[in-house]
């Protein structure tokens, strides 16, 4: 089992297809989870691994995906990042700060997925309750 990464959270959209919360005829395919977080909360890397890409997201804000021998994290909707490509990350080291959406009533929301290869997973078999 894997650490959470931010230290307070709640998940508030799960893995795979859903429901829409408030479009009942639409479905929703998320690749990760999204983890509702305090304000200014430091995003922090689930395992020991390298920085494998940092890069924007068109309505996403900034994502990094650090790399884990054949497995891949990845975490958006972030507002400051303090790593860069090459970087070797350890456990719980801080990557960088959620985006909070002041025009959203301060949201503050990670967007967080794990691969396998090109294998989405379900990052909630994964990181520790």
């Amino acid at each position: 089992r894997l650490p959470w990464p931010v230290e307070r959270g709640i998940i508030v959209e799960h893995f795979g297809v859903h429901r829409h919360p408030v479009l009942s005829n639409v479905e929703v395919q998320n690749n990760g989870i999204n983890i509702a977080t305090e304000t200014g909360a430091k995003i922090r890397a689930i395992f020991n691994g390298e920085v494998s890409r940092v890069f924007g997201i068109s309505g996403g804000n900034t994502a990094v995906i650090i790399r884990h021998g054949i497995y891949l994290s990845v975490y958006s909707n972030l507002r400051e990042v303090v790593v860069k490509k090459g970087d070797k990350v350890s456990t719980k080291q801080i990557i960088g700060t959620v985006y909070t959406d002041y025009d959203e009533g301060n949201k503050s929301i990670l967007k967080f997925q794990i691969w396998k290869e090109a294998t989405k997973l379900n990052p909630e078999f994964w990181i520790v309750r």
